[in-house]
């Protein structure tokens, strides 16, 4: 793999300038890129398998777990995050560039993320997770005028009770990263902050679900409650 290559140049290089630049990369984006690093790492080791089919100690976070990873996988974290290091050492000369031009950047933010990410795993007690690490309930929509029966997302919904909890620190920083890439941020779908629907997340699934709003005051919007009717088959799905 050409990365894989890179970084083994790397490595064989005496200490100097871009070493030090990757270190100081490292340090300025460990709140996200160290448990990134170790998720690829682990789920590479466990053949791509979800995290929350790994063995117990890991799927947790034990402490002796993580710390004997981190060990053990150093070399493949340490390719990660190089491999993050050169996506964003290339995106920021493109954004600086772009920027000489008036050209400003807009992003996305999901609103929901994977189950099977480094987010679910870092953070399992901001999400509707059972003890092994399943959604007990996913994200959906009510039915409007592009779905007429509702979408069923499928992504762990948030515990906005837990998130207040922590000042939003998860939110916070996560817009903090993304406006490091980008000059303006969207969060996608903005709509699911009002209501969210409240799906079952084992078929088959009921023809209503609750509908669940989340703290809308952070971006000013109107909440509301409504039911949301639930798609009964997979092809609904967004």
């Amino acid at each position: 793999m050409l990365l894989e290559k890179a970084y083994t140049r790397f490595e064989s290089l005496p200490g100097g300038a871009l070493r030090a630049e990757f270190d100081a990369f490292r340090l300025s984006n460990a709140s996200w890129l160290e448990d990134f690093a170790l998720f690829m790492a682990l789920k590479e080791s466990y053949g791509g398998a979800p995290w929350n089919t790994w063995p117990t100690p890991l799927r947790t976070r034990e402490p002796a777990a993580l710390a004997g990873a981190r060990t053990s996988l150093a070399a493949r974290i340490s390719v990660v995050a190089f491999s993050q290091f050169l996506f964003f050492r290339q995106w920021d000369a493109l954004r600086d560039y772009a920027h000489t031009k008036d050209i400003k950047i807009i992003g996305d933010i999901p609103i929901f993320v994977a189950l099977d990410s480094a987010d679910v795993w870092a953070n399992p007690d901001l999400y509707y997770l059972n003890k092994a690490g399943k959604p007990t309930v996913v994200a959906g929509v009510p039915p409007d005028y592009f779905a007429p029966t509702g979408q069923l997302w499928g992504n762990p919904l948030h515990r906005w009770k837990a998130h207040k909890r922590s000042g939003y620190a998860w939110w916070i920083e996560r817009i903090r990263a993304s406006l490091k890439q980008v000059d303006i941020v969207r969060i996608d779908h903005s709509a699911a902050l009002p209501v969210t629907g409240k799906c079952p997340a084992k078929p088959p699934l009921p023809k209503q679900a609750a509908g669940f709003p989340a703290p809308v005051q952070i971006c000013s919007m109107p909440s509301t409650k409504r039911s949301a009717t639930c798609p009964s088959s997979p092809k609904t799905w967004a």
